[in-house]
């Protein structure tokens, strides 16, 4: 069986991050939508899925408006529905900026979501009042969410099956350790979100492959990004630190 993790394209986020730290605390959304950079990163995603062997057999996303707009072009390439899963968010869930203190927010309304693709189909815990308890998932909560998604993903699915799965940067670098490392995926748990000494970088778009066997595991790929250079977005390679709000 074969895992295709694919990180969102630029959020509204991921730009005010780039910008600085104060920045993105200020103007932090619960729920960003894709920026038109983003939007393009997903166009050219999908352009380029269609070559990729094997190809994806069902199409993931998380419930949060940045994955779902990622994933519809990837399912008209691919002509499949969009399975949307509350159990891959984004750690630690969506937050706003209350009287300058973070909290947790709920998640954008069933109608809001829905209105971006009729390939996606939703669970019943997606609903006008949104999908999650209003509070902010804790490093030990996220690290165990990460093994549950990783169980999930080994589980779940039949040998012959191709994975896309459309997450985020933070909760996919934790999933990829934990199918890769579990022995230092355990470890995350015990550290304050942003200061893991292990992490797995993920760009906007980026692709990883993982072939999953009952004994072990086999890498073709990580954090691939052939269709932002195919489509002029991306020239060389540059290595950037994550250790920043917007990313990490």
């Amino acid at each position: 069986m074969h895992l295709l993790l694919i990180r969102h394209g630029q959020s509204e986020n991921n730009a005010l991050a780039a910008t600085s730290a104060e920045a993105y605390r200020q103007g932090r959304k619960p729920d960003p939508e894709l920026t038109e950079l983003g939007r393009r990163q997903a166009e050219a995603l999908g352009a380029w899925i269609g070559s990729v062997s094997p190809r994806p057999t069902v199409l993931y996303s998380s419930p949060m408006m940045r994955t779902i707009q990622t994933a519809a072009p990837l399912a008209e390439v691919l002509d499949l529905p969009i399975t949307v899963s509350d159990l891959i968010f984004e750690r630690p869930g969506p937050v706003q900026m209350v009287d300058e203190v973070e909290t947790g927010h709920p998640g954008s309304p069933l109608s809001t979501l829905s209105a971006i693709t009729d390939r996606a189909v939703f669970p019943e815990t997606v609903t006008e009042e949104g999908w999650r308890e209003a509070r902010i998932e804790t490093a030990a909560e996220a690290a165990d969410r990460a093994g549950r998604i990783a169980e999930w993903v080994r589980e779940a699915h039949d040998d012959d099956e191709c994975i896309a799965l459309v997450a985020h940067g933070a909760i996919g670098s934790m999933l990829l350790l934990n199918l890769m490392a579990p022995q230092l995926a355990a470890d995350l748990r015990n550290y304050p979100i942003g200061g893991e000494p292990q992490w797995v970088n993920l760009h906007n778009t980026s692709t990883s492959m993982i072939e999953l066997h009952p004994d072990g595991y086999e890498v073709h790929w990580i954090n691939r990004v052939d269709h932002l250079i195919d489509a002029g977005m991306v020239h060389g390679a540059v290595a950037t630190s994550t250790g920043n709000p917007g990313t990490r």
